[in-house]
């Protein structure tokens, strides 16, 4: 039998859509760190140590908006069940890989020194989830903010910036014959 919880105020269900967001940009750390910051010949241990934490810094989030299409588990989870008139289309990791992320990013196993550098294809789960995360801004904007020209021109920056870093990492892709 599922769980009974208390419902979001609707203050809280308007306002949390900001924490789905701030999970989508540090989601593309792993990104950013190659675009922006990785040096061409980076085996120090300095290099080494940050590449991992962009990486583990972009799956953990990943794992957190594969949850928002979960069902709810805890009293305060922020959930799309929650926007009773947002048609959820459930997550976008299979079970196996949501699994996956929870052992090697949010426990600390033994897993992690064999699985925790397997490469995991950043790319391929950010379009998941951003296919799954646009159709919920445009919910947001045309259920919570019409008429608000100042949030309503927010998420359309979101959302050009997150394809624009998509189509970025799909050239890539492309580039290195993925």
């Amino acid at each position: 039998m599922p769980r009974s919880f208390a419902k979001p105020s609707p203050t809280e269900l308007k306002n949390g859509w900001l924490q789905l967001d701030i999970c989508m940009r540090p989601a593309f750390s792993y990104y950013v760190w190659q675009k922006q910051f990785q040096p061409p010949n980076d085996t120090s241990d300095e290099c080494k140590f940050m590449r991992a934490a962009a990486l583990q810094c972009s799956l953990l989030n990943i794992r957190s908006l594969d949850e928002f299409y979960r069902p709810q588990s805890k009293p305060d989870d922020i959930r799309a069940e929650h926007y009773s008139n947002f048609p959820n289309p459930g997550p976008f990791l299979s079970d196996d890989e949501a699994k996956q992320l929870h052992q090697l990013v949010a426990h600390l196993t033994y897993r992690r020194f064999r699985e925790f550098d397997t490469t995991w294809n950043t790319f391929h789960l950010l379009s998941r989830a951003y296919d799954r995360f646009e159709p919920f801004l445009d919910y947001i904007r045309d259920a919570e903010f019409v008429g608000q020209i100042n949030i309503e021109a927010s998420i359309n920056v979101m959302k050009k910036r997150y394809k624009t870093w998509l189509s970025e990492m799909a050239a890539l892709e492309v580039k290195r014959g993925a």
